[in-house]
């Protein structure tokens, strides 16, 4: 099993400020951890600050 996350940094918004939002994605991501089950299948999209889908996460089992 894995975790794997994906953030696409061609939107407007992650070019002007990357670390930002990258600080944002993740703090975002391991607040709400616990609502998923750590089973391969649980995923979920990514959005930077202007709600704007900018990836996804996902835990895999291979």
């Amino acid at each position: 099993m894995r975790f794997v996350l994906e953030v696409n940094f061609d939107t407007e918004n992650m070019q002007l400020k990357p670390m930002e939002e990258l600080q944002r994605i993740l703090s975002d991501w391991s607040q709400r951890v616990a609502m998923y089950p750590l089973e391969p299948g649980a995923q979920e999209d990514v959005y930077d600050s202007q709600n704007e889908e900018v990836g996804e996460w996902a835990i895999l089992g291979d």
